[in-house]
């Protein structure tokens, strides 16, 4: 890390991608789908559905959007805050050298930062 911290000191990088997953955002207590224990997939019990799928699947939606809802309220924005690593993302962006970031997280911290 420090490497890389003293690289982007020094504009030795101008242009950066970020990529992230779930684990970005499970510092800040966020859930994430598939870690066994503690992930959205593996508690599914509570949520009264014959699969995780079923919770993100519109034709059960149809039928009974009480599972999506509970998840959507567990997920909701403002229960979680940012960690440091959305704050040097946010950093790299300020500085105009993060060219792009590819996340597959739908928690939507790194646009309200």
């Amino acid at each position: 890390m420090e490497d890389i911290a003293e690289r982007i000191r020094s504009q030795k990088v101008d242009k950066i991608i970020v990529m992230v997953g779930a684990g970005i955002s499970t510092p800040s207590g966020l859930p994430d789908f598939r870690t066994p224990g503690t992930g959205l997939y593996d508690n599914v019990d509570k949520y009264n559905v014959a699969s995780a799928m079923d919770i993100f699947d519109l034709s059960y939606f149809v039928k009974d959007p009480r599972p999506f809802f509970a998840v959507a309220k567990e997920l909701w924005p403002g229960k979680y805050r940012p960690n440091p690593i959305h704050y040097f993302v946010r950093l790299l962006h300020e500085k105009g050298v993060l060219m792009k970031m590819y996340t597959q997280n739908i928690d939507g911290f790194e646009r309200g930062l």
